[in-house]
């Protein structure tokens, strides 16, 4: 019965009226197809989202370049006893420091934090790469390379070689043969993992160590 009332009160409308209902009706279906499409599509959950945003980066800054010379952040002696750790074999970290790996003028400079030591009387060393942002500064995070060097019997020091700005591998000093370096490699690590960092620009004094030079 409501259905007929309305179609005879539709038919009694005259058809300039008709026509204005009718096209009221489009607009409406228009906008609330508009509405529809500025919601997110089902697929676009929340948890979806979460997952995507757990994936940040966690680099943490260490130093900075400027001109020629390194501006340390962190100070290096803070960083001997996560070395320590991310050696994980015994080995006794000593010296810590921020290098600059280009093999020539047409490479573009990569940096690593490196970390030296002795482990039963033989020398180690562990290079981090750093990841430098637009502004010079060097970060370090959880996915950042990591190469370990040892040295063997018959080997008092070993080199880390390169090509370019990356680290190939690394060799003996006195290259006799026989006398050859340990090498591991790893495209992550766990060295700032829960260690919580000083910060120099937090009111303490500042230092800056020229590049190829130890502190």
């Amino acid at each position: 019965m409501y259905k007929t009332t309305l179609m005879r009160i539709w038919q009694e409308l005259p058809a300039a009226a008709r026509f204005i209902a009718f096209f009221g009706l489009i607009l409406l279906m228009a906008g609330a197809c508009t509405r529809r499409e500025a919601f997110p599509e089902e697929s676009e959950e929340p948890s979806e989202m979460a997952e995507s945003d757990s994936a940040a980066y966690d680099g943490q800054l260490l130093a900075q370049v400027v001109f020629d010379s390194i501006d340390y952040i962190v100070p290096p002696q803070d960083l001997m006893q996560p070395f320590i750790k991310e050696f994980g074999d015994g080995t006794v970290v000593d010296k810590v420091m921020i290098r600059k790996v280009q093999e020539s003028k047409q490479d573009k400079p990569g940096y690593y934090l490196v970390g030296m030591g002795i482990r039963n009387g033989f020398y180690r060393a562990m290079a981090l790469e750093l990841d430098v942002s637009a502004d010079n500064s060097l970060y370090l995070s959880s996915s950042s390379n990591k190469f370990i060097c040892g040295a063997t019997a018959g080997c008092s020091f070993c080199y880390f070689m390169f090509s370019g700005n990356q680290i190939t591998g690394c060799e003996c000093e006195s290259r006799a043969p026989g006398n050859l370096c340990e090498q591991k490699s790893s495209e992550t690590n766990t060295m700032l993992k829960d260690v919580r960092l000083r910060n120099l620009r937090e009111g303490e004094s500042r230092y800056k160590v020229p590049l190829g030079t130890s502190e």
